[in-house]
């Protein structure tokens, strides 16, 4: 038994005539009337009563009819999810990130990817960088977002821009008097820095922009996560050079302050070379247009915010007018 004879019974048995049925399916009359009979024959059962002028269905028939259609209309869903997957328009995509990249720009676009793609599937791993390469590479996730110098055989590596690097500070700190630091501001203060290990070169633009300003920083603490760095800041423990981005990052005693001249740090998003999933190719289209269309990344959205479904059932709301 195949589909197709299965939409002809469907076919006559809305119609109850063969001629009409027969230009329902684009097939001539006769080879129709034989492939109900051939379906009778395979199923063991007689399924339409025939006279010279009248085409009925049998009790079998009756019953048959319902599950031909539910089996029918199973296999239409199907082929059409098939197109849509195929078209990256259903499935899932995980992503692994550095908190740290979690700005106006990320989301952005993770909001216009769910917009355009509302059948997609989305998970987030916030991770440090050394995990987010290996979580992509090991197919943990789907796309990776991290900053840093690195290469990797097996991503594909994508530039999204570059952000200057400020001073993040203790509120009472005697720098705290000038708007705008120099880099020799910095010598003999105690810093605070991610561990260099899995840092990603990021240390090391640090220590260079410190050693064109004259002197070597000296670390006084660690911590995993830029988050982290900036609650040490809090505590007083020293001060740390961060993206720009996370001046968003409030603590009560910790203040930022730019740099003459600053060094900056890239933003990448990296996948795997390999993988032909239509979701994931969507996605980076997405991110590659949003780094064309917005030259001041990370601070500014490259899209327009979306009303939320909420706020457009609001907006449709009939206007109450109080007299």
């Amino acid at each position: 038994m195949e589909l197709r004879h299965l939409r002809y019974f469907v076919a006559v048995a809305d119609t109850l005539n063969f001629r009409r049925a027969a230009e329902r399916v684009h097939i001539e009359q006769s080879p129709l009337s034989q492939q109900i009979r051939n379906l009778e024959q395979e199923l063991g059962v007689q399924l339409f009563t025939r006279t010279k002028r009248r085409v009925a269905l049998t009790h079998a028939g009756r019953v048959f009819v319902g599950d031909a259609q539910a089996v029918l209309a199973r296999a239409n869903d199907g082929m059409e999810r098939a197109r849509r997957a195929a078209r990256g328009s259903i499935g899932t995509l995980s992503f692994a990130y550095l908190t740290s990249m979690t700005n106006a720009f990320f989301v952005s676009v993770i909001h216009e990817f769910q917009y355009q793609y509302p059948g997609i599937t989305l998970s987030f791993s916030d991770m440090v960088p050394n995990a987010v390469l290996n979580a992509v590479a090991q197919r943990a996730a789907d796309v990776g977002f991290l900053r840093g110098v690195f290469s990797h055989e097996e991503l594909a590596i994508e530039e999204l821009g570059t952000e200057p690097l400020v001073v993040a500070l203790p509120k009472d700190h005697p720098l705290t008097g000038k708007k705008k630091l120099a880099g020799s501001d910095l010598a003999n203060e105690p810093f605070v820095m991610v561990p260099d290990e899995g840092s990603m070169g990021y240390n090391d633009v640090i220590r260079a922009y410190c050693r064109e300003s004259g002197f070597s920083p000296v670390l006084r603490a660690e911590a995993n996560q830029m988050q982290a760095v900036i609650w040490l800041v809090h505590l007083g423990l020293g001060l740390s050079l961060i993206p720009l981005s996370l001046k968003g990052l409030h603590r009560g005693n910790v203040v930022y302050r730019d740099l003459r001249d600053p060094p900056s740090i890239s933003g990448k998003m990296v996948y795997r070379r390999s993988d032909n999933s239509p979701v994931l190719k969507n996605f980076v289209d997405l991110v590659l247009t949003a780094t064309r269309r917005v030259p001041g990344w990370p601070l500014e959205r490259p899209f327009p915010r979306k009303k939320s479904r909420r706020e457009q059932d609001e907006r449709s709301l009939p206007r109450l007018v109080s007299r």
